[in-house]
């Protein structure tokens, strides 16, 4: 039997019976931090960009899966938001770095706070035009937690333009694609419900969101200015 260093359990398995944590004590030397680093990236790979992947192909059905109980390959809704989020707020930094400090330098470098702070109400938004005794309001946070970490990704090549193309053309191609991809997403997750139900939600949804992420960014601007 070998005792567990976190709580002091015994078992004779790899892992504590207990609390999880693996059983037999190894002193961390440089193969180890090997093996950590590799596994992290290992798992980003099979997580991370595979989920990025299905939330390419099948946004909504992918969502659905993860909620009925097939977990076990998506990477969890939180630390996708969060990497993507990252990711992208970087990337739009450095595309607007030598912005002028006008309205769009200010909705660029405060994208991710923004969103971040929205997602709650988004998925209010979601909860309230969708209401279905088979839709908790979690699971409509986990619905746009999803969307928005996946469209944090897709704004960055759409920006890439911006070296391009005017700001003017970048927001109406943002528009399009954010208008597009949330429609095509409702439809999938809603696909019991009439399309012309689900798509008349999806705008209704995309104009109220809209409406106060650019309330929201306002008042970040104020603040920041």
């Amino acid at each position: 039997m070998i005792e567990c260093q976190n709580c002091g359990s015994q078992g004779d398995q790899k892992f504590c019976p207990n609390c999880g944590q693996v059983l037999e004590y190894k002193r961390i030397n440089l193969p180890h931090l090997v093996h950590e680093v590799t596994h992290t990236f290992w798992h980003l790979e099979k997580g991370f960009l595979f989920t990025l992947k299905e939330l390419a192909v099948s946004p909504g059905i992918m969502q659905k899966k993860y909620l009925s109980g097939l977990r076990l390959h998506y990477q969890k809704p939180f630390p996708l938001f969060a990497i993507s989020g990252t990711i992208g707020a970087l990337c739009l930094y450095l595309i607007y770095k030598n912005a002028a400090n006008t309205d769009q330098f200010f909705y660029k470098h405060y994208y991710f706070l923004v969103q971040a702070t929205m997602l709650p109400l988004y998925a209010l938004i979601t909860y309230l035009l969708f209401k279905s005794p088979q839709l908790y309001y979690a699971e409509a946070l986990v619905l746009n937690v999803y969307m928005v970490g996946f469209m944090s990704i897709m704004i960055i090549p759409i920006n890439v333009l911006s070296f391009f193309l005017p700001n003017g053309v970048i927001s109406l191609i943002e528009v399009i694609f954010l208008l597009g991809y949330n429609i095509w997403t409702y439809l999938n997750f809603f696909s019991n419900k009439a399309g012309w139900w689900v798509v008349v939600k999806s705008i209704a949804s995309i104009i109220i969101s809209y409406l106060l992420f650019n309330y929201a960014s306002r008042l970040v601007m104020e603040w920041f200015m």
